[in-house]
């Protein structure tokens, strides 16, 4: 079993153009990095325990029918409010959005279960419920006590909060694996270069560091130091929400299969992972298009018959 632990929340979309005050569209989707790469790893194939803060309430009552409809188990003890957030998309693109207090999600602690899960992802670092230091740490001792598990963080940008690396160096230690996008991995290593930030990333302790480069694909430095790219498929995007989390999903997909990871694997998992993350941008909404392992399968045919 693998376990998403990280937020998820309810998206209030409102697509309008000006000051209109009548919108071209309002509409409701369920989202949170938490509940985007459980979605995507179910639909691969994988038995998946999401834990997040979801209430008794009717977003909470939205979020469980939609899990269960993708056969995702929810572990979730909280009282409070589940989390909606206020979504702008202007026609030309553009996107604002608001938050309620409830986003610090104070008192909420992530509870791992007893055993059974061989592979744990904290899908938003340096973000709620994995922002204090101290919380952080707790939860990755905890995975890490079970042998044998891995233990994967993907990052986000602070919102109204300073991060410091440093405070962090105990969790980062025991991580297999962290997948930050480009402008995340150069803001909290303070360096100009996704390989000069991998190079910060690895000096902490993290086994292997895979930072995703959107349109260029992704940079690669793994635990045996051979570094290596992996590019992005040529795929029409249409909207890329979400993609970060498929990719995510596509990796641990790849890696939690128990098969000896040499050079060559990972390479393969990696390049699964970047065209998950391509199938995802090909339709509006972070869930809409990754709907099987079946699409990134074709896509890598695809690119071997190209290539050779």
């Amino acid at each position: 079993m693998i376990i998403c632990a990280g937020t998820v929340l309810i998206d209030c979309i409102i697509t309008a153009s000006g000051t209109e005050s009548v919108a071209d569209a309002i509409t409701l989707a369920p989202g949170g990095e938490a509940f985007n790469e459980a979605v995507s790893l179910a639909r691969l194939g994988e038995r998946v325990r999401l834990i997040a803060p979801v209430g008794h309430d009717a977003a909470g009552d939205m979020i469980r029918t939609m899990l269960n409809r993708e056969g995702i188990e929810l572990q979730s003890v909280y009282d409070g409010t589940t989390l909606v957030s206020l979504l702008t998309v202007d026609t030309d693109g553009g996107r604002r959005s608001r938050v309620s207090k409830a986003h610090s999600l104070a008192g909420y602690h992530p509870n791992l279960p007893g055993d059974g899960f061989s592979f744990v992802t904290m899908a938003s670092l340096f973000r709620p419920p994995f922002l204090d230091p101290a919380d952080c740490l707790d939860f990755a001792r905890r995975v890490k006590s079970f042998p044998g598990t891995m233990l994967l963080a993907d990052t986000k940008l602070p919102k109204g909060t300073d991060p410091q690396l440093a405070d962090y160096r105990k969790t980062l230690a025991l991580l297999d694996w962290i997948t930050p996008n480009e402008a995340e991995a150069l803001h909290y290593t303070q360096t100009g270069a996704p390989e000069e930030a991998a190079r910060v990333f690895r000096s902490y302790g993290v086994r292997n560091v895979i930072i995703k480069l959107a349109e260029r694909g992704c940079y690669v430095l793994p635990e045996s130091g051979k570094a290596f790219t992996v590019p992005a498929f040529p795929v029409e995007c249409v909207d890329g929400i979400g993609a970060g989390d498929a990719f995510n999903a596509g990796l641990i997909h790849k890696l939690s299969s128990g098969t000896v990871l040499t050079d060559e694997k990972l390479r393969e998992a990696v390049l699964f992972a970047s065209a998950c993350a391509a199938v995802s941008v090909t339709k509006r909404g972070a869930t809409a298009a990754l709907l099987s392992a079946a699409q990134p399968d074709a896509l890598l045919r695809q690119f071997i018959h190209t290539a050779g």
